[in-house]
């Protein structure tokens, strides 16, 4: 351990490293972005694996990568950087962008990715089929994984530090993380008599010190600023604090399990009295199962999934010997009782045919209305042009009846498109027209969900990680340095962000689970399951 700044330097010097080395992953490259590239990877990794388990194409995240990558990186360094006051003038605004340096903000990098991702497969499901909160399920929450392995990277920048604490409080944690739970001196405005930068002087951190590797007081006192001379910020203690990176990262691993394990599984633990293996025990031997654990293949219930069910063979000791019967685990179960189970055709082949009808009126009405608006406005500049021509030859006396004829055909024209106008709103609610609600999404609904089981919806997911997250944050926030939180230095402005952040998922989670699948609803389209 180190005990005073002079310490640490000192160290620096003996072991002929930089103070830039100490944020060098094995001396050789930035730790900082190695950590945020290995972060992305595996958020790529683990979504790709989950997408293949759901036979989800690739190709649209391959796009993707390439559009919300780059945006996230650049509005993960640019607003990490541009609050700070260095950067807030011309000379250093290009700054901003050096991402390799301290400084990115997690809330930028997300913020401007999810746009643009949010826009991307916003465009694409309409040719997937695939609702866009199914993505962002997907993507989102691993995003927890990629940012605690991330945090690895604030440990070589010494930033992302929580509250004072003595050097034996930390003892447990292993050396090179202790060793390095302090924050860096600030020196960038230190300044000679002549006003010279110190960091002007490529050397200063050699020269500081005696060849004998005693401090150099006349070298360093002549910097100084606001009263303090450099000499006196290198005896200064060394201040150790909590490593508050280390929490985050753990805290985003729990909410990772919690998320992937728990809400994606509620249906799970949530239908007690409205099981599959109560609706039909012998369809469903299970553990869980009190008539059949297991049962023989010959008195199985089965039925068409879309994919195949897997069942576990158990050997059982007979009178008549050895035999094999099935069995299933949690998953398989609630795979053929509700994700893998298409409704009958023929029992809802009424509702399919109501809801392409109702479709194909309203594409063709709205077309037919489109199409009279643009005739209409046809007709009015022949209207104009009509009009103008024969005011040029109209005597003076005439003219005025001439201009009340046209404004009465004018009129006229515009209310016939009015009254087209309140004919398709008498038909087609606005929020069918404009929000692409469907009316037959709860029959839908019902129709894939027969035996009314309680059920995570796509993009309750997405919900609770901007919630979790956003709690997480606002609980650690109270730890750091003013200039270490999402908007620096601006408390207010930053817990009120902070707040509209978990108002967010908390809307997300109500509107996705409670309100989504009775509005927006489509045939053929993959959500929570195939509908």
């Amino acid at each position: 351990m180190w005990n005073k700044y002079e310490d640490f330097y000192r160290w620096i010097n003996t072991s002929n490293k930089t103070p830039e080395d100490i944020r060098l992953l094995f001396g050789l490259v930035p730790a900082y972005p190695v950590f945020m590239f290995l972060g992305i990877c595996l958020v790529i990794l683990i979504t790709v694996i989950q997408m293949n388990k759901r036979k989800i194409t690739l190709r649209e995240l391959e796009i993707g990568i390439v559009i919300i990558i780059p945006l996230g990186i650049i509005g993960g360094t640019f607003f990490g950087k541009i609050f700070l006051p260095n950067y807030q003038n011309w000379s250093n605004f290009y700054k901003a962008f050096y991402f390799w340096q301290p400084g990115m903000s997690f809330f930028g990098a997300i913020g401007l990715g999810s746009v643009a991702g949010f826009g991307w497969f916003y465009k694409r499901s309409k040719t997937t089929q695939i609702s866009m909160w199914v993505y962002l399920d997907l993507i989102l929450v691993n995003i927890l994984l990629g940012h605690a392995l991330g945090r690895w990277g604030n440990l070589y920048n010494q930033e992302i530090l929580g509250h004072a604490v003595s050097y034996e409080s930390i003892s447990w944690l292993p050396s090179f993380i202790r060793n390095r739970l302090f924050y860096f001196p600030s020196l960038v405005n230190f300044t000679d008599s002549a006003g010279n930068s110190l960091y002007a002087d490529p050397t200063w951190w050699i020269r500081m010190f005696y060849s004998d590797g005693s401090l150099n007081p006349v070298y360093t006192q002549q910097w100084s600023y606001n009263g303090q001379t450099l000499y006196d910020v290198m005896r200064s203690s060394i201040q150790y604090r909590v490593p508050l990176f280390l929490i985050e990262g753990l805290g985003n691993v729990l909410l990772w399990l919690l998320i992937t394990f728990g809400v994606r599984n509620i249906n799970r633990f949530a239908n007690r009295k409205n099981n599959p293996w109560k609706l039909e025990p012998e369809a469903y031997p299970c553990l869980w199962n009190p008539k059949y654990k297991t049962i023989s293949e010959d008195k199985l219930k089965d039925w068409y999934t879309l994919a195949p069910v897997k069942y576990r063979k158990v050997k059982k000791q007979t009178e008549n010997g050895e035999t094999y019967e099935l069995t299933m685990s949690l998953r398989s179960v609630w795979n053929k009782a509700y994700y893998w189970v298409e409704p009958n055709y023929e029992a809802n082949q009424n509702l399919y045919a109501q809801i392409e009808e109702w479709k194909n009126d309203l594409y063709n009405t709205t077309l037919k209305y489109q199409n009279d608006k643009k005739q209409l406005k046809v007709k009015l500049q022949k209207l104009k042009i009509d009009f103008d021509k024969k005011l040029k030859f109209t005597k003076q006396n005439l003219q005025e009846q001439l201009k009340v004829e046209y404004k009465q055909n004018v009129a006229l024209e515009k209310m016939k498109i009015k009254e087209k106008k309140q004919e398709l709103s008498a038909k087609f609610a606005f929020d069918e027209r404009y929000l692409n609600i469907n009316p037959f999404s709860r029959k839908l609904e019902q129709a894939n969900n027969p035996n009314n089981f309680i059920v995570t919806r796509c993009g309750v997911s997405a919900g609770w990680y901007v919630l979790g997250y956003g709690i997480l944050r606002t609980i650690l926030e109270t730890q750091r340095q003013a200039t270490e939180y999402m908007i620096q230095n601006h408390v207010v402005a930053n817990f009120l962000v902070l707040s509209l952040i978990i108002l967010t998922g908390i809307m997300i989670i109500v509107i996705t689970q409670f309100v989504s699948p009775y509005r927006w609803r489509e045939v053929g389209w993959l959500y929570e399951k195939t509908y």
